[in-house]
């Protein structure tokens, strides 16, 4: 029999638990070690932060799942890997800290035959001075509770935008080494269809700003798509799109400090600028956990 431990219960921790739990016999034991509660669907936090959906129709709870599946889940975080054992254990192990229960807090050793790191991504706001949901007017749509932040206060600047009050909204990348454009990319396009929807246009300043060095570029050099038999690229879409519906664009841009309605960012040429906002969705810098 193997003792199988997975770390992470979110896209790809989930789903390789579900594979495991499939394809393998009873006689092996798999053990989900996550700190959430709740498994969400991450996409769908951009509809989440628009208003256009509710936090409990992107998530369920983790633990009736699993215990019906036969699989253990640790409500907890890892702390160390140990990959070769010690004087005191045979196998790898990890070491685990209670994150909620009883148990909050305390700690324990998980041994393993095969690990499965599916921790996902940190969200490091702190590379970025200044940038923190929640702060200086600025949201996140990276979390079901940022999503449902960002779009308590994207309502309130709805609301004031209904008494005339003219308002500017700054979405894009938040670091000059910040990917995930294209979650940026989808949510302007909801705040803009909001705020058209509501007729308010009028009053909007909506402005994307982007380290990518072309529009539609999303971290990858573009795109091509095909329709009717015509092939566009998505730089030529994108701001073909944005022309439309007269969204501005500041391409080539790290945001390197973030104040109360402003940001300040440097330009691929070198130059200095400075952007003020009423509203901010600006992505971090992530990093990508490693074993």
């Amino acid at each position: 029999m193997a003792k199988v431990v997975v770390l992470g219960a979110g896209v790809s921790g989930h789903t390789a638990t579900s594979y495991l739990q499939k394809h393998l016999s009873k006689d092996h034991e798999i053990i989900v070690v996550a700190p959430n509660a709740n498994y969400q669907w991450i996409p769908s936090n951009i509809w989440i932060g628009a208003g256009r959906m509710k936090r409990d129709q992107v998530i369920f709870p983790l633990a009736p799942l699993y215990k019906k599946k036969g699989v253990t889940f640790k409500q907890a975080k890892a702390l160390t890997f140990h990959p070769e054992g010690d004087a005191n254990h045979d196998k790898g192990y990890v070491t685990i800290e209670y994150v909620a229960g009883d148990q909050k807090g305390q700690q324990e050793i998980v041994e393993y035959d095969f690990l499965v790191n599916g921790t996902g991504p940190k969200l490091n706001f702190e590379a970025t001075e200044g940038l923190r949901p929640g702060h200086n007017n600025t949201v996140s749509v990276c979390s079901y509770t940022h999503a449902e932040e960002a779009w308590s206060f994207l309502h309130e600047v709805i609301q004031e935008m209904k008494k005339g009050v003219k308002k500017t909204f700054l979405i894009g990348t938040g670091h000059p080494t910040a990917t995930c454009q294209g979650a940026a990319f989808e949510y302007i396009l909801n705040v803009d269809y909001e705020i058209k929807k509501r007729g308010l246009e009028d009053f909007a300043e909506v402005v994307w700003i982007s380290n990518e060095y072309e529009l539609g570029d999303f971290g990858m050099g573009g795109a091509f798509i095909k329709n009717s038999g015509f092939i566009t690229s998505t730089k030529v879409f994108t701001e073909s799109y944005f022309q439309e519906r007269n969204i501005q664009w500041i391409k080539r841009a790290g945001v390197k400090k973030v104040e109360d309605g402003k940001v300040y960012y440097e330009t691929l040429d070198g130059k200095e600028h400075t952007k003020e906002f009423d509203f901010a969705m600006l992505i971090p810098r992530i990093f990508r956990s490693r074993v």
